[in-house]
Protein backbone atom coordinates (compact mmCIF):
# COMPACT_ATOMS: atom_id res chain seq x y z
CA UNK A 1 0.00 0.00 0.00
CA UNK A 2 1.15 3.14 -1.26
CA UNK A 3 1.64 6.04 1.74
CA UNK A 4 1.61 9.77 1.27
CA UNK A 5 5.08 11.02 2.42
CA UNK A 6 4.48 14.00 3.98
CA UNK A 7 7.89 16.99 3.52
CA UNK A 8 7.74 18.79 7.12
CA UNK A 9 10.78 20.94 6.03
CA UNK A 10 12.44 19.85 9.03
CA UNK A 11 14.81 21.83 10.66
CA UNK A 12 18.59 20.50 10.94
CA UNK A 13 19.17 21.26 14.67
CA UNK A 14 15.56 18.72 15.39
CA UNK A 15 16.74 15.64 14.94
CA UNK A 16 14.93 12.35 16.07
CA UNK A 17 16.60 11.94 18.76
CA UNK A 18 16.11 15.69 19.68
CA UNK A 19 12.74 15.73 19.24
CA UNK A 20 12.33 12.43 21.36
CA UNK A 21 14.36 13.51 24.00
CA UNK A 22 12.21 17.63 24.00
CA UNK A 23 8.89 15.74 23.86
CA UNK A 24 9.77 12.57 26.54
CA UNK A 25 10.95 16.19 28.66
CA UNK A 26 8.22 17.90 27.88
CA UNK A 27 4.87 18.00 31.57
CA UNK A 28 2.40 19.99 29.73
CA UNK A 29 0.38 17.45 28.52
CA UNK A 30 -1.16 19.01 25.20
CA UNK A 31 2.42 19.99 23.93
CA UNK A 32 3.35 16.53 24.52
CA UNK A 33 1.00 15.68 22.78
CA UNK A 34 1.88 17.84 19.58
CA UNK A 35 5.84 16.87 20.27
CA UNK A 36 5.22 13.17 20.64
CA UNK A 37 2.92 13.53 17.41
CA UNK A 38 5.97 15.29 15.75
CA UNK A 39 8.85 12.77 16.81
CA UNK A 40 6.63 9.84 15.10
CA UNK A 41 6.33 11.84 11.83
CA UNK A 42 10.35 12.70 11.88
CA UNK A 43 10.66 8.58 12.16
CA UNK A 44 9.05 8.12 8.96
CA UNK A 45 5.10 7.35 10.65
CA UNK A 46 2.66 8.89 8.52
CA UNK A 47 0.08 11.38 9.42
CA UNK A 48 -3.06 9.32 9.34
CA UNK A 49 -0.69 6.41 11.86
CA UNK A 50 0.72 9.64 14.13
CA UNK A 51 -3.27 10.47 14.44
CA UNK A 52 -4.34 7.69 15.31
CA UNK A 53 -1.14 6.79 17.74
CA UNK A 54 -1.31 9.77 19.82
CA UNK A 55 -5.43 10.10 19.79
CA UNK A 56 -6.19 13.04 17.62
CA UNK A 57 -7.81 13.82 14.85
CA UNK A 58 -5.76 13.75 11.38
CA UNK A 59 -6.40 17.71 10.71
CA UNK A 60 -4.86 18.15 14.17
CA UNK A 61 -1.77 16.64 13.29
CA UNK A 62 -2.29 18.78 9.78
CA UNK A 63 -2.12 21.96 11.86
CA UNK A 64 0.53 20.80 14.14
CA UNK A 65 2.35 20.44 10.93
CA UNK A 66 2.04 23.88 9.88
CA UNK A 67 2.90 25.31 13.28
CA UNK A 68 6.12 23.95 13.18
CA UNK A 69 6.99 24.83 9.62
CA UNK A 70 5.75 28.95 10.76
CA UNK A 71 8.14 28.91 13.71
CA UNK A 72 9.23 25.49 14.82
CA UNK A 73 9.26 23.95 17.70
CA UNK A 74 9.06 27.19 19.79
CA UNK A 75 5.61 27.83 17.74
CA UNK A 76 4.33 24.52 17.99
CA UNK A 77 4.63 24.60 22.11
CA UNK A 78 2.82 28.50 22.28
CA UNK A 79 0.21 28.25 20.12
CA UNK A 80 -2.89 26.52 20.86
CA UNK A 81 -6.26 26.44 18.92
CA UNK A 82 -9.25 28.10 19.18
CA UNK A 83 -10.21 31.68 19.93
CA UNK A 84 -10.49 33.58 23.07
CA UNK A 85 -14.20 33.73 23.47
CA UNK A 86 -17.30 36.42 22.50
CA UNK A 87 -16.81 39.69 23.77
CA UNK A 88 -18.50 40.99 26.70
CA UNK A 89 -21.76 42.18 26.29
CA UNK A 90 -21.18 44.44 30.07
CA UNK A 91 -18.33 46.39 30.62
CA UNK A 92 -16.00 45.83 33.46
CA UNK A 93 -17.61 48.70 35.71
CA UNK A 94 -21.02 47.52 34.93
CA UNK A 95 -19.86 43.79 35.56
CA UNK A 96 -18.61 44.88 39.43
CA UNK A 97 -22.37 46.97 39.93
CA UNK A 98 -24.16 43.84 39.14
CA UNK A 99 -21.87 41.73 41.75
CA UNK A 100 -22.80 44.53 44.20
CA UNK A 101 -26.07 44.97 43.54
CA UNK A 102 -26.30 40.76 44.12
CA UNK A 103 -24.22 40.81 47.20
CA UNK A 104 -26.75 43.42 48.84
CA UNK A 105 -29.37 41.61 48.17
CA UNK A 106 -30.69 43.90 46.31
CA UNK A 107 -32.33 40.79 43.55
CA UNK A 108 -34.94 38.05 44.51
CA UNK A 109 -35.05 36.44 41.03
CA UNK A 110 -32.98 35.87 37.57
CA UNK A 111 -36.18 37.98 36.10
CA UNK A 112 -35.53 40.93 37.82
CA UNK A 113 -31.81 41.19 37.33
CA UNK A 114 -32.41 40.39 33.62
CA UNK A 115 -34.94 43.28 34.20
CA UNK A 116 -32.57 45.51 35.82
CA UNK A 117 -29.63 44.74 33.50
CA UNK A 118 -31.89 46.27 30.62
CA UNK A 119 -32.94 49.29 32.00
CA UNK A 120 -29.78 50.20 33.80
CA UNK A 121 -27.50 49.09 30.68
CA UNK A 122 -29.63 48.64 27.23
CA UNK A 123 -28.65 44.97 27.49
CA UNK A 124 -31.23 42.00 26.64
CA UNK A 125 -30.00 38.96 28.60
CA UNK A 126 -32.13 35.36 28.74
CA UNK A 127 -32.38 33.43 31.47
CA UNK A 128 -30.15 31.31 30.76
CA UNK A 129 -27.63 34.28 30.14
CA UNK A 130 -28.46 36.00 33.51
CA UNK A 131 -27.46 32.38 34.99
CA UNK A 132 -24.64 32.17 33.30
CA UNK A 133 -23.71 35.85 33.94
CA UNK A 134 -23.48 35.07 37.66
CA UNK A 135 -21.84 32.19 37.40
CA UNK A 136 -19.11 33.98 35.92
CA UNK A 137 -18.92 36.68 38.06
CA UNK A 138 -19.45 34.08 40.95
CA UNK A 139 -22.33 35.94 42.13
CA UNK A 140 -24.41 33.61 44.74
CA UNK A 141 -27.98 35.37 43.87
CA UNK A 142 -29.72 33.14 46.75
CA UNK A 143 -31.17 35.31 49.65
CA UNK A 144 -32.75 33.73 52.59
CA UNK A 145 -36.57 33.06 53.32
CA UNK A 146 -38.03 35.38 54.97
CA UNK A 147 -39.67 34.88 58.73
CA UNK A 148 -42.94 36.40 59.41
CA UNK A 149 -43.19 38.45 62.23
CA UNK A 150 -45.06 36.14 64.57
CA UNK A 151 -42.86 32.90 64.45
CA UNK A 152 -41.97 31.61 67.25
CA UNK A 153 -38.68 30.20 66.42
CA UNK A 154 -38.48 27.98 69.66
CA UNK A 155 -41.75 26.37 69.17
CA UNK A 156 -40.31 25.39 65.27
CA UNK A 157 -37.38 24.11 67.06
CA UNK A 158 -39.45 22.49 69.67
CA UNK A 159 -41.08 20.66 66.23
CA UNK A 160 -37.85 19.97 64.90
CA UNK A 161 -36.46 17.71 67.34
CA UNK A 162 -40.27 15.53 67.98
CA UNK A 163 -41.28 17.59 71.07
CA UNK A 164 -44.52 18.61 69.37
CA UNK A 165 -48.05 18.01 70.95
CA UNK A 166 -49.54 17.30 67.69
CA UNK A 167 -49.14 13.92 65.77
CA UNK A 168 -47.55 14.60 62.06
CA UNK A 169 -48.67 10.81 61.26
CA UNK A 170 -52.82 10.21 61.32
CA UNK A 171 -53.25 7.62 64.28
CA UNK A 172 -54.58 4.72 62.83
Amino acid sequence: MLRRVVDVGWRDEDTEEGLKAVYLAERDGPVRTRLHALWLLRTGWSVGAVARAVGTHYRSVQRWIAWYRQGGLATVRVRRAGGVGQVAWLSRAAQADLSDAVAQGQFRTAREIRDWIATTYQVTYTLGGVYSLLERLQCDPKVPRPIHAKTDKTAQEAWKKGASAKRSVPAG
